[in-house]
């Protein structure tokens, strides 16, 4: 059984992959650079790790693709983590269409496109068992530049309570994090030194997003489904 990651070449993403193989997972990686997932992919304990290049930026041949793969190999595929995203913030005014239908489609749109192969059970038979989507607190708090970003987050959770219905007995859930420390956010970091006051538990880290993406697809979350695990040390309730 594989479990399919999502965007595994960013720094959250790369720390899932590890994490999860760590946890007894055969993995299926995905992003837009083949070279880069072969990185991980070789990075990666255990063996039978498989990677795959798809871009979502045109999400069906993305999906037509991934579908044909997985027939092609005979990959059963368990589970599933969507942290593909971009991280983009412009203001409202800045904003135009190209920008707004990319970031949908790689956060959003490639979600709903492979959740149909995977739960298809021509294509998958009943292999699937659960899906962790890696959503944002943005999702629930304002903040000026975020529109598009905190929209394409907020979408994501009607769709995981929605599909936890529709999909029953698979489990379908979300990750919030708060601010997480990486390369792409460290620019955030760098213009306001303060911003960690308000996270009453310290700087956010990968690992944290990690953990909890595998404990939603552990035998030990068996009895949760529909539901936004929030990670930002503390800063919602600050």
């Amino acid at each position: 059984m594989y479990t399919l990651v999502t965007g595994a070449t960013s720094d959250i993403g790369r720390v899932i992959c590890q994490t999860l193989t760590e946890a007894g997972h055969t993995l299926l990686l995905t992003d837009l650079s083949e070279d880069a997932l072969k990185d991980v992919c070789q990075s990666l304990s255990g063996a039978n790790h498989r990677y795959l290049a798809l871009d979502f930026t045109d999400v069906e041949k993305a999906q037509n693709d991934f579908k044909e793969y997985i027939v092609c190999e005979q990959l059963p595929v368990s589970n599933a983590v969507f942290a593909a995203g971009i991280f983009a913030t412009k203001p409202i005014k800045m904003v135009d269409y190209a920008f707004i239908k990319k970031n949908f489609d790689v956060a959003l749109f490639s979600i709903i496109e492979l959740t149909q192969v995977l739960a298809n059970k021509r294509i998958n038979g009943t292999n699937l068992q659960g899906v962790v989507m890696v959503s944002s607190v943005s999702a629930k708090f304002g903040t000026k530049g975020y529109a598009i970003y905190s929209a394409v987050k907020s979408a994501m959770l009607g769709l995981v309570h929605s599909l936890a219905a529709e999909l029953a007995p698979v489990r379908v859930n979300a990750v919030l994090p708060g601010g997480i420390h990486t390369k792409t956010t460290d620019f955030i970091y760098q213009a306001n030194p303060e911003i960690d006051r308000r996270y009453v538990l310290g700087e956010g880290k990968p690992e944290d997003v990690a953990n909890a993406v595998a404990f939603l697809l552990s035998d030990k979350s068996r009895w949760i489904t529909g539901q936004e695990m929030v990670v930002d040390g503390g800063w919602s309730r600050n």
